[in-house]
């Protein structure tokens, strides 16, 4: 059960990416950027179920990479590196229910940057 959850998370944290690309391509920025905060936190959520057999119960991506970083050095370390892009992710989120919100092509550049480097760290 928990191999199957952790498999069904990697595969839709992998949808969103993906979707974040074609948003990016006809310049949906914001969501674009909402995308990608989504498949960062399932990204997390699947490492901290694959390594301790639970996730914290939060969309809170501050708080996904605290607790991923507590077992993995690296992620603790690319979270602080782009810590003003997970801020921007944050903000697309909420801003993605309840704030429209234009968000620039850099942002979400660097945002893929951010996504890329903490799927390594995963690994």
């Amino acid at each position: 059960m928990e191999a199957e959850l952790v498999k069904k998370l990697k595969e839709r944290a992998k949808y969103f990416f993906e979707e974040g690309k074609e948003d990016f391509k006809k310049k949906r920025f914001d969501i674009c950027l909402f995308h990608l905060e989504q498949s960062a936190q399932l990204f997390l959520k699947a490492f901290l179920l694959e390594r301790i057999g639970d996730f914290p119960k939060t969309h809170n991506l501050f708080e996904l990479l605290e607790e991923a970083g507590r077992l993995e050095k690296r992620i603790k370390e690319v979270g602080e590196k782009y810590r003003l892009i997970v801020n921007i992710l944050v903000d697309a989120y909420i801003a993605s229910r309840y704030l429209p919100r234009d968000y620039s092509e850099k942002e979400c550049l660097e945002a893929f940057k951010f996504i890329e480097e903490l799927i390594k760290c995963l690994r």
